[in-house]
């Protein structure tokens, strides 16, 4: 299966060819769909005229979920239409996320945990709790940094199969297999608009401006 996503994360409209159909579900020869995961909303859009209700990823294939009634049959030659609004948001949160990581692991020697991209929001784990100066700061610099603009790197690990990095300006690179935007200019702004504390670990959440 060709994953259109991974080679262009702009291109919005494909041809595509059904392949196998299970239920509800069908697999396409090549898809512009990322699926969703437990830190990705994953992408929503048309196939035809056929909204749908998002993809799983299921070894090295990414199902597609139809809603409703399944029309599509092995063989079909069908179009895929990306929400390109709903995509743009998460790659700009997702990117401002590794940016953000960034900083704090460069600047202040707080490497968070994990990172979770929601519709409208996205936040990063950290094991201990931040001083809110420290926070406060850390946006500060990435705002700055999202002025000035720099190139996000991916990158597949040599040795590792599947496995694909992350790299931010001079900032540590992280694995990942999310998609972002090319220049962190696209993202305009990021604030903070909370912190939480789970447990021993904290979570801070971030918006686009």
């Amino acid at each position: 299966m060709e994953l259109i996503f991974y080679q262009d994360q702009y291109n919005t409209e494909i041809d595509a060819e059904v392949i196998k159909v299970e239920g509800n579900k069908i697999l396409l020869d090549k898809t512009i769909f990322i699926p969703q995961t437990n830190t990705e909303p994953g992408d929503f859009g048309k196939i035809d005229d056929v909204k749908i209700a998002g993809s799983q990823k299921q070894g090295d294939d990414v199902w597609h979920i139809i809603p409703q009634n399944n029309p599509f049959e092995v063989g079909d030659k069908v179009k895929l239409k990306l929400d390109w609004k709903y995509r743009l948001n998460a790659m700009k949160l997702h990117s401002a996320l590794h940016l953000l990581a960034g900083v704090f692991d460069s600047k202040f020697q707080q490497r968070a945990i994990a990172g979770v991209v929601k519709s409208k929001n996205a936040y990063l784990v950290f094991k201990n709790e931040i001083q809110e100066q420290v926070i406060q700061q850390a946006i500060e610099q990435a705002n700055t940094d999202i002025k000035l603009g720099a190139e996000i790197k991916t990158y597949w690990d040599e040795k590792k199969k599947g496995f694909r990095w992350c790299a931010v300006k001079d900032y540590p690179p992280i694995p990942c297999g999310g998609l972002h935007v090319k220049n962190i200019k696209e993202i305009q702004g990021v604030k903070i608009t909370k912190t939480e504390l789970d447990g021993d670990n904290q979570k801070i959440f971030v918006e686009l401006e």
